[in-house]
């Protein structure tokens, strides 16, 4: 989960340094049940590849993790929280009976055989709509008629949907949402719609940086809440961002253990929007690439026939969505995972207790008992949709 979270925040990075002004938004435990799922089929050198990644030592290891987080699932009168997993399979290469069964056990995944020559389009169609089931419509549409090439072999996906409402003492009342500025990183400001109230609240002052933590309803034991990290400085959020994906391991428990403080000042702004990024260019900039398996074999625990291609290429995408208001929080991913059969090889200090976040910031959903994370993102500008 280390890795698909450093992904996470390569990306936020990367975006930022590129001065985009976009809102970055990604699901770290979509992007790791989704290589779970493609673990759970490999051996050899890929096997041990992807194993560094995400901190396994065996694929029994990688097992029992992907059981541990089906079990933080539910769905309650507080708190949702789905996951569907799905997988096409071109009929060219069926499933290795061994991997179809560990797909259906552990991850609750019915192989559909597809005829990837003359049914692309009415794929792409059934994807979508198992993309918009999964996310509860949040996402609609995550591949374009005349997207799946007919040398495509396998595609893996997980959908992830997640809808929590303001614990009782955290709630925001309607009536007290105001209008204040918010500062761009360019030095421009705009008028957001900013909630505010006045209870005590998890907090913590770090060096360069605050932590305000607020939790979710739940009848059950998994505590949920969502993080906001607030640089001091209005144009702090790369810096701070840097920190994150520092070789040290810059967040640590410390950072999570906060103590409930009466704040002079309280201000979040409300904010809804999407993002999609490439997974699989992310890792290739972090220099851990999955992007070609150069020994087909690797794969023939996943799909049969492997030995006759040369080699395959993977690439992985993401699509997820948030919505924050005065109730809690809606949000949704979807990871779709490609593998295609390759022929030929592609191109190389605090004044006050306070916390007005009227600049940018980093947010996080997470689990406090397995520390899971389940959305991560930066908002640059909470009035920007798309």
């Amino acid at each position: 989960m280390e890795f698909c979270t450093r992904v996470a925040n390569e990306l936020m990075l990367k975006e930022i340094q590129k001065g985009s002004g976009k809102n970055v938004l990604s699901s770290p435990l979509s992007i790791n049940t989704v290589l779970n799922m493609v673990v759970a089929g490999t051996t050899g050198d890929t096997l041990k590849l992807m194993l560094g990644f995400l901190g396994s030592e065996s694929v029994d290891e990688i097992i029992s993790k992907s059981t541990h987080i089906a079990a933080v699932l539910r769905e309650d009168d507080g708190l949702i929280l789905t996951m569907i997993n799905g997988a096409w399979v071109n009929q060219r290469f069926p499933l290795v009976p061994k991997y179809k069964e560990v797909l259906k056990a552990i991850f609750r995944s019915e192989a559909n055989n597809v005829d990837f020559a003359t049914k692309a389009d009415q794929l792409v169609d059934e994807i979508n709509s198992w993309a918009n089931t999964a996310s509860r419509g949040l996402i609609k549409n995550i591949l374009q008629r005349g997207s799946v090439p007919i040398d495509t072999t396998l595609i893996l996906a997980n959908g992830l949907y997640f809808k929590g409402l303001w614990d009782y003492p955290y709630k925001f009342e309607a009536w007290s949402t105001t209008n204040r500025k918010f500062y761009l990183l360019n030095g421009d400001n705009v008028s957001v719609p900013f909630m505010t109230s006045y209870k005590e609240y998890y907090y913590g002052a770090f060096d360069g940086f605050k932590v305000l933590k607020i939790p979710y309803q739940s009848r059950q034991n998994n505590n949920f809440s969502m993080y906001f990290f607030l640089p001091d400085e209005r144009d702090g959020l790369q810096n701070l961002l840097g920190k994150f994906n520092s070789d040290s391991g810059f967040l640590n428990e410390e950072h999570f253990e906060l103590k409930k403080e009466t704040l002079e000042e309280f201000w979040i702004p409300k904010f809804k929007f999407s993002f999609d990024f490439d997974v699989s260019e992310v890792m290739d900039d972090m220099g851990e690439s999955l992007s070609i398996i150069k020994n087909p074999r690797d794969l023939s625990e996943m799909v049969q026939n492997s030995e006759n291609v040369p080699f395959f290429i993977l690439n992985m995408f993401q699509k997820a969505y948030i919505e924050v208001d005065e109730n809690g929080t809606e949000a949704a991913a979807i990871t779709r995972m490609r593998l295609r059969v390759g022929s030929c090889w592609p191109p190389p200090g605090v004044k006050c207790v306070s916390f007005v976040a009227d600049h940018p910031f980093v947010f996080m959903i997470r689990e406090e008992r397995s520390g899971l994370v389940f959305f991560t993102g930066a908002v640059v500008n909470p009035i920007q949709e798309d």
